[in-house]
Formats: C-alpha cells, structure tokens, sequence
C-alpha cells in the first residue's frame, strides 16, 4: 500500500505530526502548547526536564490546576493568559517565576507564539520556555561585583585625593591629568573640575617670558625617559613659576619631582605618578649662597643622599646574591661575566675568576646562542626591559646544563644601560621529565591516532577531554566541537540507551564494562568497552552494525536452510503419496463420469489431492528446492497475457492498472513461476481490498549499487528488471512487517489463508538471483518490487501454433525405477494400460542388473532420490553407457542437487516433478521418445 499525499508534503499528516514531536523533543529549550481553553496539549522531553512533571501528568491541565507560577507572579501571569488568549499580537514575549515539581523556584522567559484558525480565532498557544535562573543569578553578581569595584575606587580616589603629598596622575601616552591630590590643587592654585582631563602642559604652559622654558623641556623630557624604560625617574631641582590668580602674575617656586611608571595587569605601562615637593622655602633660606650656586647645592645634595642609598643597597644585594640558592650573575652590555655568586660558579663548575674571564655566549651551547643574541638586542635597543629565555648551557667538563635564565637590565639616573642582571635556574631534571613526557605523551597519541578503534576521554563532570580521529569519524562531529562539552548534553538520546547505564555502573563501581547497543541518530550498532580512571572514563567503541547485519542474514540463512531441510525431506514422501493420491482419483474420475452419487465425492478427493500438491510446491519454492528452468522472458509480453487472468481473479470492485517500462530488458526467470508469484501477490492484494480500490503494477529497469547489494545477503549489484505491484488495502502493521515472508505466517482468519503465498514468491525470487522489497504503511497500502536479474539475450516468442494432439500410447519397453512400491505400482499400470513394455526396479543396482540382461529398453523413467547408493543421475549415466541412445526421464518430489544445480534444471534434461496425473506421465514419456 502506498502512502497518500497530505498537503503537498509527500507525507500522511501523521507522519508530520510525528516529524514536529521529534523536532520539538530534540530542541535544547522546552517547549509547549496550549490549546484554546490555555491546557497543556504538548509537553516537550525538555520541559519535563526543567520541570520535573511527566507529560502524562501534565497533559490537559491549566497552569493553575497544579504547583506550575510562583505565587508571587501568579496575578502578572493570569494578565498575560488573558492577552494571549484575546490574540491581540501574534508574539508575546514575558518573563515570569515557576516552580518544579520538587518546589524549587526557575526563573523563565516565555517566547509565545499565538496560532489563528481562517476565521482569526485563537486555536493554540506554542511557547519556547528559556530558564534563565543561572543567568539572573550572574548578572546580580556582577552587579555586585561592580558596584563593590565602583565603591572601592571611590575609596581609593578619596584617599589619593585627600594625600597630604603633591600628587597628579597622568595617562601615558599623551599625559593628560586624570587624578590629582587636593594638596597639589591648594598648591598650584588649579581648581579639579578645571584640570582633570586636560593635558599637562596646557594646565602649565610655558610662561610668556619664556622663564619657565627650560623647565618645561627637563620635565617632558623626564617623562619621556619614564616611558622608555619603564623605571621611576628623579629630577633635580625645577624652577617653575605658578600663576596666581589672585594677583594675575606668577609667582616664583622651586619643586623637587619624580615621576614613577605605573603598569597594567598585562605589564603595559598605562599611567605615570607625577610627586612632586616645593622647595621654594630652602631655596629662600638659603640666602647667603649665591644664586648661581644654588641649583649646584641642591644637585651635591641630591648626589650625596642617592650615593649613601646606593652604596647601602649594593651592600645589601652583594649579601644577598651571594647566599641566594639560585644563580645570579651581572654582566656588561657585551655579556662579558662582572659578577658570579656561589650557586651559579657550583652549577657550572667553574670558579668565579673563571667565569668572570668569559662571557655568558661562549658558555651558551651553539644551537642557542642565536635565539640569546636577538633577545639580547632587543633589550639593548630599548624594545624591552628584559627577557626569559631557556637555554642550554656548557659546564666546565663540556656537559649540557638545562637554565632558566631572567635578563634585566641595570640603568643609570639618565636611563642608559649600564649592565645586565641575570638569574638562572637549573631545570636540567625538568626539561629531561618533560622530554619524557612529551615522548611518552606523542607515543600515546600516536597510538590513539592510529587505532582502529574510536576512543575518546570523559573527566569527572562527564565532559570530553579528548577524541581521536576515529572518534571524530564515528561520531561525525569534530573534536572542536565536542572537547569540554558534556557528552549527554552534545547526545542526549545516549540518556536513554545502554550506555548511561553502563557508565554511571562503571564510574561508580570502579570496573571496566564491555556492551553493545544501537543509537538511533546515527542509525549504528556499537560495541563499547568502558574503563574508569582517576581521570574520569576512558572509552574504546567500533561501530559492528555490518557485523550485526550478517549476523541477521547469516541467523536467517541458516533458518532458512533448516526449513528447507525438513521441507525437502516432507516433500519427497508427500508427493509420493499425492502422486498415487491424485493418479488414482484421476482414473477414478474419469471412470465413475456416470455415476451421479460417486463422481462428485471422487472428483472431492481429486481437488483436495490437488491443493496437497499446490501447497507442497509452494513450501519448496520457499525453501528454494523447486526445479526451476529459467530463460529469457519479455516481462511486458507475460504480465500482458495474464491481465485477463489477474481481472477475472481480482473481481470488479477491483481496478486493475498496468504500466509497462519502456525498453524493458530481458530477465532470466522461468517464465510459469514468475505468473504464480503475481497471481498470488494479486490475490493477496485483493484480499487487502475488501471494499474494492486499485491495485496497480509497474516494470522498470533499476540498477543496484554495492553499497545497496551490501545490505542483503546473497544479493549481487547489477542491472535487474523491477516488476512493482502496489495496492491501495489495509497496509501491514510495522510490528508483523518482518515476519511477512514466514512460511505458515498469515494475518488472515483461521481457514482462509495458508501463509505460503509470500513465502514462495520470496523463496523463487532468491532461487533465481533475484530480490523481493516491501513497503508498506497502514491504513495507506502495500507495494511489494520484484527484482529479476538481467539477461542479455532477446527473449524468444512463444510458439503459437497448435500441435496436434498425439497418440500418447506406445510399444516400447520402458524401465521404471521407483523405490515407493505404491507409486511404482501406479507408473507400471499405467504405463502398461498404454501399450507399453514395462520393467521395474527398485533402486539404482537393481536397475543396471536389468539393463545388463535386457539391451532392448528404449527409456529409463527413474526418481532421482533413491536408496541404494546411487541416485537417478548417477543410474543414467551409467545406464547411457551400457545403452547408447537410451532416452532418459526423471521424476522426484524433491531433487536436492542431483539434476539440478543454482536452482536450475542441468541444460537437457527431461524432469516431471511429483506429483503428477497419468496424462502428465503419458505425455512426458511419448515426447522424449520421439524426440530426435
């Protein structure tokens, strides 16, 4: 049955419906739907999720009927029901607190989208619900954080503001005032509000005298240096005259400043503190000293005070440096050693006059020295204010020492480079762990590569920590995409399969699980091996979905062959009986013609032997043991010349369609058994129709692909003529869909249906090569495809012309070879009747002792299946020898491969399965005879 068209989908409506469910289940958000009284009519897998209530507990209710809003927005939620329902918008968005069904408070942003019916009446609500609790949550913390943030400046602006020191903070980059203490605004007469924001220098120009020039000039130049190096700088004393505001003239003043760097969280220099002192009251106390002395005073002063400082801090670090644990070493601008402390003479083994008679290159080992060189450069050029590298470096016996080195540089009060300070660590023991790390980790990887297995890695918070290239394969999705992800959150179908189970088992058990299981998105069967670690879950998996599948076909092949098996073994001795069964009735029949009370009790026996003999051959059809003698058929011209048939059978109420391919191949098939497997499809179909409909068949010429062939055992891919038969009946319930093609399997009352229609269509089709297909739905209609394979020759026509019925008696003498005493009895009367010369055997030795004495037998009419140890081909081949010329006929109700071989009668031999009726035998022994 065919599936109808719905709305121009191409699917049935339910189909659709279904379509929509799966789409709204596998979206991350919860949806639902509301129907025009606003009761739930759909509960999506993820509001069950969010909220905890099972849809069949949910379905039907209003959101009132059961603990859904907060009580607190209950009121705010009936206003928006209400609006929704009024239809006013087609989208209302609203945001609202519910509760699950634990009592834990969600809060949601409702996405409502309003469907009309033609008459613009609301028919159902549809609402993608967002829980944004986590996110609310975060924002208040940030609001939190940022107000403590706003606060704590504040607090750091009040204090700076309120320093007893002459503060100003510039930015770096063009020096624009961005915070100033209140004890410079008193100082220098500015007012906050008038200077924050404006640059320094246009705050305190140049005077226009020209006076305070020079100061201006020293004051941007110490800037300047501050940016270079990124190191504080003291200026001497400045004169630098102050306007007053209050008098209009500058007054002047003396100022002893220093400019401090300060930097950002990524090192960058981003501010410079300007302090600053006015000195102007020493420099007026100091009335006796000359005034062109004075700034020499102050700059002694200045000299003496740094070289006290100095000479204590060297001291100090000398001291220290000297019983550091880690080398310390100073060099000039060239490298050359000046100073070397105990730990780095011990780590390199030399002694510290040995070191200071070297430089740091001719100890750096030649494949590092470049690398050392270019950083060295950069520092020196003012680029940077100093550099980490690691290097190897040479000890005195010419060994490899593995250093962390740290390179600054020293600076004089002007910022020039004076020497260069390194530390250096020995990390020889943590580079050879690394070394052995990396190697082991590389070999590691590469073995995960290169394995045919997908695997991948799962820490503690189910999250993927890595996945090798067959995992991505496998999974079809990048390791971008899924590292640090959740592995039920990127699948969630895994929730409700095998594998949930078996990894939560394996975590909390602490052993290793080995499973297979199917995951539907990815249509694959998969074998898993499940190990937990300290890490979290390491997993191996190998898709065995072709394994599965021939597994199937291999479990099918073998029922198969033990249906056949015990098909051929009931089929010999039955059609042995019918054989005598319906010869006799036959004569019977024709005997009692006359008699009123017999002939129709006869003529039941007749029948009823009949369909014995039907139903057996259709058992060997199923079990592929049938004789078949295939050629090439003009599929068009046999379905043509049995639609009269197919009418007749199908009755009126029944409409016959017939659509033949155009440039039909020629198909290799026995042309009498592909007519008995479309009767009984049609009957079939019929009995699917009992209200009458259409039952439609089609030809075509289809090629199967190998990737198709794949899928089917014993299927080869190639060109094949297809042979469509479609109804528009009942359909076949998916759940009995498999099970169709089941010898004795039937959905038919009790008394009206064998069950072996399909089975011997199925049965004939795999014996000629072929392949049978069903597609069905229910309620829709059935279509079941025919695949017949190929033949490249033309097909003959079939003779037309009427043969004059021959005489069927004879007076030759015959040989009949029949272990069955009641059918060799039945053949030897008849036989006999006809004016035939009879001599019988009972098996295959017997029969050869016969020809031995008697070289006048004209035919061997012999069973092929006999006891004996010698079967009826064997018997004619050896009887051929002994009597050239010989005519030769064969009979059995189940030939195994003795005459036939691949389903095929072998090319010349005259075969009359069992049963059969005395003008059958008659006939097929008068033909043989004469022919040529």
């Amino acid at each position: 049955m065919m599936p109808q068209d719905s709305g121009g989908s191409g699917r049935p409506v339910h189909q659709d419906h279904e379509l929509l469910s799966f789409h709204l289940d596998n979206l991350p958000l919860a949806v639902i739907e509301w129907d025009s009284d606003f009761r739930i009519a759909r509960w999506s897998r993820h509001a069950e999720i969010l909220f905890g209530w099972p849809a069949e507990v949910v379905i039907g209710l209003h959101p009132f009927d059961f603990d859904f809003v907060h009580p607190g927005d209950a009121e705010s939620v009936a206003e928006v029901i209400q609006q929704l329902l009024l239809g006013a918008e087609r989208q209302h968005d609203s945001t609202n607190r519910n509760l699950t069904r634990d009592g834990t408070v969600v809060e949601c942003e409702w996405y409502n989208s309003i469907q009309f019916d033609v008459e613009g009446r609301v028919t159902s609500v549809l609402s993608v619900v967002h829980d944004v609790t986590e996110r609310n949550a975060t924002e208040q913390r940030n609001r939190e954080l940022l107000a403590r943030e706003q606060a704590l400046k504040s607090r750091f602006r009040a204090i700076f503001e309120s320093a007893p020191g002459l503060y100003l903070v510039l930015t770096a980059d063009d020096y624009r005032i961005v915070e100033v203490s209140d004890a410079y605004l008193q100082t220098t007469y500015t007012d906050r509000d008038a200077i924050i924001g404006r640059q320094l220098f246009d705050v305190f120009p140049v005077t226009p005298d020209q006076s305070n020039a020079e100061g201006i000039e020293e004051l941007s130049a110490s800037l300047e240096c501050v940016k270079r190096y990124g190191q504080p700088d003291v200026m001497p004393v400045l004169r630098y005259p102050i306007p007053n505001p209050k008098t209009g003239d500058f007054e002047e003043r003396y100022w002893s400043p220093i400019n401090v760097p300060v930097f950002d969280e990524y090192r960058q220099l981003s501010l410079i503190l300007h302090r600053t002192e006015d000195v102007t009251y020493y420099f007026h106390e100091a009335q006796a000293i000359e005034p062109a002395n004075m700034e020499l005073v102050a700059r002694a002063r200045e000299l003496k005070t740094l070289l006290e400082r100095y000479r204590s801090n060297e001291e100090r670090w000398r001291r220290l440096f000297a019983e550091a644990a880690t080398g310390i070493a100073q060099a000039d601008t060239k490298g050359r050693f000046l100073y070397a402390n105990r730990a780095l003479c011990d780590m390199l083994g030399y002694s510290e006059e040995a070191l200071t008679s070297t430089d740091f290159l001719a100890l750096t080992h030649p494949e590092d020295r470049q690398d050392n060189l270019e950083k060295l450069g950069a520092l020196l050029a003012g680029e940077r204010n100093g550099f980490v590298i690691e290097k190897r470096m040479l000890d005195s016996r010419g060994g490899v020492v593995w250093c962390r080195n740290s390179v600054s540089a020293q600076r004089d009060m002007h910022g020039t480079i004076i020497s260069l300070v390194a530390v250096i660590e020995d990390i020889t023991v943590q580079r050879e762990a690394e070394a052995r790390q990396t190697s082991l980790s590389q070999r590691l990887t590469r073995s995960l590569e290169n394995m045919s297995d997908a695997f991948f890695l799962l820490n503690k918070d189910w999250r993927f920590s890595y996945l090798n290239h067959q995992a991505e394969r496998v999974l079809s999705r990048n390791a971008d995409e899924l590292l640090g992800r959740n592995v039920w959150e990127e699948f969630p179908e895994a929730r409700e399969s095998e594998a949930w189970t078996h990894y939560h088992g394996a975590v909390e058990s602490g052993e290793s699980k080995h499973f297979t299981f199917y995951y539907p998105p990815l249509a694959e069967w998969f074998e898993v091996n499940a190990y937990p670690g300290e890490e979290g879950l390491a997993v191996y998996f190998r898709t065995v979905t072709e394994q599965k599948h021939l597994e199937a076909q291999l479990q099918e092949a073998h029922r198969m062959e033990a249906i056949g098996h015990l098909t051929g073994g009931m089929a010999h001795d039955f059609n042995n009986l019918l054989t005598v069964v319906l010869g006799n009735a036959d004569l019977l029949c024709e005997a009692l013609a006359d008699d009123a009370r017999l002939a129709p009790l006869i003529q039941a026996v007749a029948d009823s032997a009949q369909r014995g003999a039907d139903l057996t051959q259709r058992l060997l059809a199923f079990a592929r043991r049938q004789a078949l003698d295939p050629q090439p058929t003009d599929i068009n011209r046999l379905i043509r010349g049995l639609t009269e048939l197919l009418r007749r059978t199908l009755g009126e109420q029944i409409e016959l369609r017939f659509h033949p391919g155009r440039s039909l191949w020629s198909a290799n098939i026995d042309p009498s058994q592909l007519e008995s497997a479309i009767l009984n499809l049609s009957l079939n179909a019929r009995d699917a129709m009992p209200d009458g409909g259409h039952l439609t068949v089609e030809t075509r010429n289809v090629s199967l692909s190998a990737e198709y062939a794949d899928e089917y055992l014993e299927l080869a891919p190639g060109d094949y003529v297809c042979i469509a038969v479609s109804d528009t009946g009942t359909g076949i319930p998916e759940a009995i869909r498999g099970r169709v093609f089941e010898p004795f399997f039937t959905t038919k009352e009790k008394g009206k249906g064998t069950g072996l229609g399909l089975s011997m269509v199925f049965g004939f089709l795999k014996q000629s090569a072929g392949h049978v297909n069903l597609y069905s739905e229910e309620g829709e209609g059935s279509t079941i495809k025919l695949y017949l394979p190929r033949i490249r020759k033309t097909a003959t026509e079939p003779d037309s012309t009427l043969q004059k019925e021959a005489s069927l008696e004879g007076s030759e003498t015959l040989l009949v070879v029949e272990d069955d005493v009641a059918v060799r009895g039945y053949v030897v009367a008849q036989l006999e009747a006809a004016g035939y010369g009879v001599r019988q055997a009972v098996d295959g030795p017997s029969a050869l002792a016969v020809l031995a004495d008697d070289n006048a037998i004209d035919l061997l009419f012999t069973d092929v299946m006999m006891p004996g140890g010698m079967t009826g081909r064997e018997l004619a081949v050896v009887a051929c020898r002994l009597s050239p010329g010989l005519k030769v006929v064969y009979t059995s109700g189940y030939t195994e491969n003795a005459i036939v071989h691949n389903g095929r009668l072998d090319k010349g031999v005259r075969f009359l399965g069992k049963p059969y009726r005395p003008v059958a035998l008659l006939r097929m022994i008068r033909e043989t005879l004469d022919e040529d």
